[in-house]
């Protein structure tokens, strides 16, 4: 069983089950708002952001939704490996693409060639490409607007995988670039203090923060890690995103 699509090879497990909790919760929130774009980020390395993105996408695609991952991470993508698809061309090439830009004839060709399918049917991949050495800069400019515009009237989900914004500063360039951003945090590695660095930073570049997510939480502890970290995160984090994601 490849780990990284949980939901699609194993379905019925309980991780599988978490996720659909979670998408059912986004549904939620984009049925109330008219949303559809969300942005991933933790406040460090190694927190699942990545692999909670990709089996969430297999989840909407599973309730009929189209969906389009854009992998975001210009220095350590790999939503190309999870899904299993070229690397070559992706979201860099786009963005060096001076072609791209509001009244090019070639927007539609140019983006499609970047758009690629998964073996999961209704699942689409921007992956990153090739790593650049100015990855910030390039997700300044004014091609990821159209790439993301383009996007957003051919799909029903948009996912953006960021890196952490506690990292690196490519994640603040594009927290309002999407209808909704999420933290992504694991349990009994993240602390208190960069988790509300990764929230401050996030509301002050105009980010629209809905939500906390949880992983990494071993499933024999689930009852006595809900009771001891909830009142902790009651007090101390989810504050701020207590708006029906979980």
């Amino acid at each position: 069983m490849k780990k990284d699509m949980i939901v699609h090879e194993a379905p019925k497990s309980a991780a599988a089950e978490s996720i659909r909790n979670l998408r059912t919760s986004i549904m939620y929130k984009k049925n109330q708002t008219n949303v559809k774009s969300f942005l991933f980020t933790s406040s460090a390395t190694e927190d699942g952001k990545s692999w909670i993105i990709s089996n969430l996408a297999i989840a909407f695609a599973q309730s009929k939704q189209k969906v389009l991952v854009i992998d975001c991470d210009l220095r350590r993508g790999r939503q190309h490996e999870i899904f299993n698809i070229d690397n070559s061309v992706g979201l860099t090439n786009a963005l060096e693409n001076k072609k791209i830009c509001k009244d090019s004839v070639y927007l539609s060709q140019e983006i499609d060639n970047i758009i690629l399918k998964t073996e999961i049917d209704n699942v689409y991949v921007i992956p990153a490409g090739r790593f650049p050495h100015n990855p910030a800069e390039l997700l300044e400019n004014n091609q990821f607007t159209e790439i993301v515009n383009y996007a957003y009237d051919k799909f029903d989900i948009i996912l953006f995988d960021s890196p952490p914004i506690n990292v690196v500063t490519d994640t603040m360039i594009l927290c309002n670039k999407a209808d909704g951003v999420v933290m992504v945090c694991a349990i009994e590695k993240s602390k208190r203090e960069a988790l509300l660095e990764t929230k401050k930073k996030i509301e002050s570049m105009g980010g629209n923060l809905i939500g906390l997510v949880i992983n990494w939480m071993p499933l024999d502890k689930i009852k006595e890690y809900t009771k001891a970290y909830g009142k902790y995160s009651e007090n101390q984090i989810i504050k701020y995103s207590n708006k029906g994601i979980s």
